[in-house]
Order: C-alpha cells, then structure tokens, then sequence
C-alpha cells in the first residue's frame, strides 16, 4: 500500500445527483503520481473525444496529489481539470491555499463532477457525509460574498470552499474559480462549473494525511522552510518584485505588446507598493514563504479597497499592457476580477487588445458602447471588468469570449496583436526577449501559460545575446523543464520551490518526496520516464480532438515579424524559421514524427501507452 494517498475518488453526477465513491488502482498512482498525471488519466477515460466544453459530457475533475496534507514545502496547491471553453483543450488550472489540504483530510484524492443541473448546486464534503444541496439563494452572488455565506450556512468557518462568481455564471470563456482570496484563473473552467450550475464545492477534513517516513518529511520541511524564508525578495516583496526586475530585462509586455518596456513599472512594481498599501502577508498550506501580499489603497476615491497583490501576472496584465501606472486603479481593477471570477491575466490582454484596436481605429467609439478606451486609462479599465464580467453591451460581450475570438470576430488586421498561444492569452513573460519562451507556449499543453514550461529560472540569468538572440540549446531546455513541470504539477508543488527541488529536469529531490511520503523510492530515470508518459498522454489528448501541433503551435504574428523596438533587448524577436527549427528539434527530442507533433508509435509502447496508440494511427 502507499501512503499519502487515500486510493480513492469522489464521482458527483449532477443530473441525477448521485455521489459514488471509487477506488484507484495503485498502478494508476505509480503510472501517474497524481494531479495532472493522474488527472490525465482519469479525463482519457472519463470525456469522449470532440465532446463540447459547455455540455453534460464534459467533466471538471478537482485533483490532489500525493503531498497535500503534509508537511511538504509548497504542497499547498491544487489542480482543476476540465476541456477548456476558452481553448477547446484538456486544461488543468493550479491554485494555492488549504481546499486540497482539507479534500485529502476528508479522505478522497480527487473529485470528478459530470452532468447538469437545472438548477444552482453546492457540493459539501464533510469527511464521509457528501451533500448535494440547493444553491438558489447563492446564484448571483460575488465570489467573496458567496464563500461568508457558505460558512455561516455550515456554520464552521474552518470549512475551505471553492467557488464561481458571476462571471462563470455568465459562461464568459476568461472565468476564473475562487478559493479564499486564491484563483484557478486560467482556461475558463469557471464558465465550466457555470453551465453545470455547480455554484460552489465546500470541504472540511478532520484525518490525518499519513506519510511513510514522517521524521524523514519533518527533517525537510525544517531545511526546505529555513531555506526558503532566506528568498531574496518573495518574503519581502512577494511576485510584485519580479515587475522592475523583467522591465530591466527589456522583456515586460507594454501597451499590448507593442514594446516590452514600461516606463511606469517603477509606479506599480512591489519595491515601491509594498511599503505604502501592504496589510499583510498570507501563505498557503505547508508554506513558510508567505509570497502572498494584501495590499489596500489607503486614499482617494477608491479608499479602503484591497486585493490578493496583485501579482505579478496581474500587475503586467492590468497594469503595463494596458499602459496604467495607477496603482489604486490596478488594485480596484484586480478586486472585480476576484469578486467577479474573471482570470486576470486574459481580462488583461482582452482589454489591452481591445485598446489597441480603438488606437489603430479598428473599433469605432459606438462599438464601444462610447466609452473612452485608450492605453493609460485607468477608469476605462476598472468599467470594461465589470462589462467583461458581466457581458455587458456588445464589447463586454465580445470580449468575454477571448481575445483569439474577439480577433476573429472584429478582423480588419486584428489578429496580428492578438496576443495568445493556442487560444489562451499570453502571461507575462516574453516570447521575444526570452527566446526559449517562443517554442515552451507553442509545446504547451495549455498554450500561453507560463507554467507549461518553465526556462526563465534559467534563461534570465543569461545575457541578452543568449536569451533573445539565439536558439541554440532551446530545444533541449524545453524538453527538460517540460519534464520538470510533469512532475511537479503531479506532485502539485509550487513553483516557488523549484529552486529547492530542481529547475530543469526531474532530481533526486523530487524522488525523495515520493520515497518520504509514499513508500515507493522511483530513481531519477524511472521519474523521468514517468513525466514523459505524462506528457505524451497529454499529447495524444490534443492528438484525439484534431488539433494539428504544427499548424495549431504558430506564435502570434507580432512575436514572428515584429521586433522589440527598444530597450535591452531591442530588436529582439522569433524568425519563422528559427520557430520551426526549434519546433522539429523539441518534437525530434520527444519521441515525436518532426512533421506533424504525433507520438511515435514505439514511443507509446515504451511508455506503457499502448491503450492510446490507436488515434496517434490515424493521423
């Protein structure tokens, strides 16, 4: 038997109501790990091919892995999984804080919700007790109002709950899932749970979560957090820091892309908020970093509202791309994200998108319902949240269905700023001045994610030459943090501990935590392997819906024919051919056909795969 799992699944259907409670099978764990691995698994097994986003068939799957629930540093995460709205895609979105600390303690190593209600539901999970209860009086509310109330309902406030704000109830395709101040931002899988009519998941534990060598795991979480409590800049500053520190890079997303260095980053970056509107610091479960800053404007017309950060990715995303330097701005603006249950990162590029479109008069003053949208301005963004939010008039409406749609629909040029990898908008690390980031979004599962590939650890301590100017090498790093991130996202660690674990290829590290935690001791090549057979079955999910990697991998024409026009890495960008050099090296590197981004039928068996060897045949 190994330890840190519970071996089991919740299965909620919604049509029916029903709840069944399943084993796993112990092959599963070791062929999977957990999270995404395991996740992958469960979805091939679960949601047929060409199945629609929006419908019963599809599944939204809540995943732990083996660490929740311990002492492991930086086990305070969790996965939603589910085919994307937004993308069309297997999609997995990764949260912080304690709702998959309490599912383990409850007993179940994940959740899989199927069918559709007529009417608003909320899932509580009370160790063995489920309940399916009505969500009526829920529908409509905020994500933070909504989350008070469940409490106060269920009367404990130690209960962790999971929930969609308006914005999934309006199945905008950008939605994000709340937990605490936490989001599931990416893909849309809000939107998911919204068609469903699934309002909120709310899970309370009272077991304990077993490891296998539990002095072994307390010896670590003392290194790993003495450690980690020396980081020079997430304790004090959190990811706000990072905004001067890519600014200087000549790599920080500005005004839609258009140039990659923002004069105002000095204004918004948290060298400079912190000391002024910090409240206080937040960590998740087994955490000791605290990168969490609550930041509160203390005057002005927006006084007394505060937000999660905002991070980094929300402070490029609502701040530089849009051209705002108004930090109470960014902040309000961040808040009706959270509130709301919109992804940050793609409600920014859509509104910086939407900016420049106005800027090159594409969009006319009544497409824009007369409102005043120009680069800068920061009421213009605080209002088009809340349309985006609410898909209010015919600009809230369009682009609430993501910028790669919204590009579609408008034309006349557009599709050339549209700013995303694969359907999904492009988070805040360049493509251009970090060359490595061009093929790591195109080879992503997920696309414009930054956590699909993970090279900047690496790449932004090389110079400009290396980083911007050159491909040599890229393949390989790609493939080997591709490899890293498969076992992390299945271990479901957080990022801020890659330097502790390992940044490039699967450690000793990470297979020391499985030995601590489960029992079973993997080598570093038996791990290795195993995040290859990670992300192959994830290949061949793309493989199964028709999408074509090569065609379907291109990078947004700005990043291909358009160079940095200033700063250190002016002149910087991706040629198409290096791109496709690049793209038949990583698929070479793979195990993949170099034309077409298909497994290998040898290197399905290899890898055990041999169940899904049949819709790499007919491509």
């Amino acid at each position: 038997m190994l330890h840190g799992y519970s071996s089991r699944i919740l299965k909620v259907n919604l049509t029916t109501c029903s709840v069944v409670r399943e084993e796993l099978p112990e092959q599963y764990l070791k062929d999977y790990i957990g999270g995404l691995g395991l996740g992958a698994r469960l979805y091939y097994d679960l949601v047929p091919p060409y199945v629609e986003p929006l419908s019963p068939e599809n599944a939204v799957l809540l995943m732990t892995g083996p660490i929740q629930g311990t002492l492991i540093p930086g086990s305070g995460r969790g996965l939603f999984i589910s085919k994307s709205p937004l993308t069309n895609r297997f999609f997995s979105s990764n949260f912080g804080g304690y709702l998959t600390r309490e599912l383990k303690r409850a007993g179940y190593d994940g959740i899989v919700i199927t069918g559709k209600s007529d009417k608003p539901l909320l899932l509580v999970v009370d160790d063995d007790n489920v309940e399916i209860r009505d969500a009526s009086k829920l529908w409509g509310m905020n994500t933070y109002e909504v989350q008070n109330e469940i409490k106060e309902m269920l009367g404990d406030k130690r209960f962790q709950v999971a929930c969609i704000g308006p914005a999934g109830e309006n199945l905008v395709r950008i939605t994000a899932i709340i937990h605490d101040i936490h989001a599931a931002g990416r893909g849309g899988i809000a939107a998911v749970l919204g068609y469903k009519k699934l309002k909120a998941i709310a899970v309370r534990g009272s077991k304990e979560v077993e490891v296998a060598y539990p002095d072994e795991v307390l010896e670590f979480f003392k290194e790993i957090s003495k450690k980690a409590r020396n980081h020079p800049f997430l304790v004090k500053y959190g990811t706000p820091a990072v905004m001067e520190t890519v600014n200087k890079l000549g790599g920080l997303g500005t005004r839609n892309w258009q140039t990659e260095v923002f004069e105002g980053a000095s204004k918004i970056s948290g060298q400079t908020t912190i000391p002024k509107y910090k409240v206080k610091d937040l960590a998740c479960s087994s955490c000791s970093i605290g990168c969490v800053k609550v930041q509160e404007v203390r005057e002005g017309k927006y006084a007394g509202i505060w937000a999660k950060g905002p991070e980094y990715e929300t402070l490029y995303a609502l701040g530089s791309l849009t051209g705002v330097d108004d930090f109470p701005s960014i902040v309000v603006a961040a808040r009706n994200c959270d509130e709301l249950g919109l992804d940050t990162i793609s409600t920014g590029v859509v509104i910086a998108f939407a900016m420049e479109a106005c800027e090159r008069g594409i969009l006319t003053k009544e497409e824009c319902d007369g409102l005043e949208i120009n680069f800068g301005n920061g009421n213009t963004l605080v209002e088009l949240v809340r349309r985006v939010g609410y898909r209010k008039g015919w600009l809230g409406n369009l682009l609430a269905e993501g910028v790669d749609r919204a590009a579609k629909v408008i034309g006349c040029g557009s599709q050339f700023f549209a700013m995303h990898f694969k359907g999904l908008e492009l988070a805040g690390h360049s493509p251009r001045a970090v060359k490595a980031w061009t093929l790591g979004y195109s080879v992503g599962w997920r696309g414009g994610s930054h956590h699909d590939a993970r090279p900047h650890d690496i790449e932004y301590a090389n110079p400009v030459e290396v980083r911007a100017f050159s491909i040599e090498g890229k393949p390989e790093l790609i493939r080997d943090t591709t490899l890293r991130v498969m076992v992390e996202e299945s271990l479901i660690s957080c990022r801020f501990y890659g330097g502790y674990y390992g940044v490039r290829l699967p450690t000793e590290v990470h297979s020391k935590i499985i030995k601590m935690v489960t029992g079973w001791e993997p080598t570093v090549n038996e791990l290795t392997i195993t995040a290859e057979r990670i992300r192959n079955l994830i290949r061949v999910l793309e493989v199964r819906e028709g999408f074509d990697s090569v065609a379907d991998s291109n990078p947004p024409l700005r990043v291909l024919y358009e160079p940095i026009p200033e700063g250190p890495s002016r002149g910087a960008r991706t040629d198409p051919r290096e791109f496709k050099l690049m793209l038949r090296s990583f698929y070479e590197l793979m195990g993949w056909d170099v034309r077409t981004g298909v497994p290998k039928e040898e290197k399905l068996r290899e890898l055990g795969l041999d169940f899904a060897i049949g819709y790499c045949r007919r491509v």
